[in-house]
């Protein structure tokens, strides 16, 4: 059985007594970190003042720091275990930041969170014991999802993840991932900040943070002085012109012709498949020839694979994303 937590990369340093303000841990995860108070995920969005993210943090970040522990606090939840963890990071900084997550993970962690955000006795902290750290690329999370999981994809095919920070693309066979053809590239990201640029033209934005501007950008209008405005139309044109200057010109390089003479479909996954105007353009570009699909709930597929990934060394175990 697997079991999925999502919530968002969001975080914000308080000083607020939070009581009763959530329903269960999941919308109500508050953090001590050094003696400072960060409420984080759904909390951060309903309570805070100017909920913000990082892009690809380094593990000895604080953001990496309470992002670890928020998900490692959910799956304690489920009961007293020890951990085999799987986590991911982009190609382009996996082997930096390998060896040295698994020093700062460790064999325990200790986290100290506020229960009485969510009705529990306030402060307390849990003592979280790990048996093993893999690390893994994200894109071959999103891979060992396609291929493990409910799609079972046979064969030959591309893959590509449509992160916010990164977008990566590679081409996966049945032994491997064809390392010659992965590729990492600016993410979602840089069509966000398009679209805070035209947006701008027009409107005061009131110093809305980058995690505020892509909550617009994902419900396609916003409200300016009380009036709702419909900015679909600007979101497709910057949608466009990113994959027109950034994904196209890169996968063109990556992806060779004899690559597109052993793969006949491609994947898509990552927070980015949900935009169609952004799964419009690959099908424009690759659709008369490749048979193009998007995993179901694509923002999970990486995670997924993680989670299959542990499951390939522990056998038949609860999972937990």
């Amino acid at each position: 059985m697997m079991k999925s937590y999502c919530f968002p990369s969001t975080y914000e340093f308080t000083n607020q007594e939070l009581s009763n303000v959530a329903n269960n841990l999941l919308d109500g995860i508050k953090i001590k970190i050094n003696e400072n108070d960060y409420i984080v995920g759904n909390l951060a969005l309903r309570e805070g003042y100017s909920p913000h993210k990082n892009i690809n943090s380094a593990p000895t970040e604080e953001e990496y720091q309470l992002l670890l522990k928020a998900g490692l606090l959910l799956a304690a939840s489920q009961g007293d275990f020890a951990m085999n963890l799987t986590v991911g990071f982009p190609f382009s900084t996996y082997m930096l930041y390998r060896d040295e997550v698994r020093k700062i993970i460790g064999t325990e962690q200790t986290i100290t969170f506020d229960g009485g955000t969510f009705g529990q006795a306030g402060l307390e902290t849990k003592k979280i014991n790990i048996a093993e750290v893999d690390v893994i690329p994200e894109i071959v999370g999103c891979i060992t999802a396609v291929r493990e999981g409910s799609i079972r994809a046979q064969g030959n095919f591309f893959m590509i993840s449509l992160g916010f920070g990164t977008c990566e693309a590679v081409v996966s066979t049945p032994s491997g991932i064809v390392n010659r053809s992965a590729v990492s590239m600016n993410g979602v990201r840089y069509a966000v900040q398009l679209f805070e640029h035209e947006l701008s033209k027009k409107f005061y934005l009131d110093l809305k943070t980058e995690h505020q501007l892509d909550v617009l950008f994902q419900e396609g209008r916003v409200t300016i002085n009380r009036v709702r405005h419909d900015v679909a139309d600007l979101r497709k044109k910057v949608l466009r012109m990113y994959y027109n200057d950034v994904i196209s010109p890169r996968l063109k390089k990556a992806f060779t012709d004899d690559d597109f003479s052993k793969c006949n479909q491609m994947f898509v996954a990552g927070g980015g498949a949900y935009y169609q105007d952004l799964i419009d353009c690959i099908k424009e570009e690759f659709g008369n020839f490749l048979s193009i699909s998007v995993y179901p709930e694509p923002e999970k597929c990486a995670s997924h694979g993680y989670c299959l990934h542990s499951k390939s060394k522990l056998g038949n175990a609860y999972l937990l994303t």
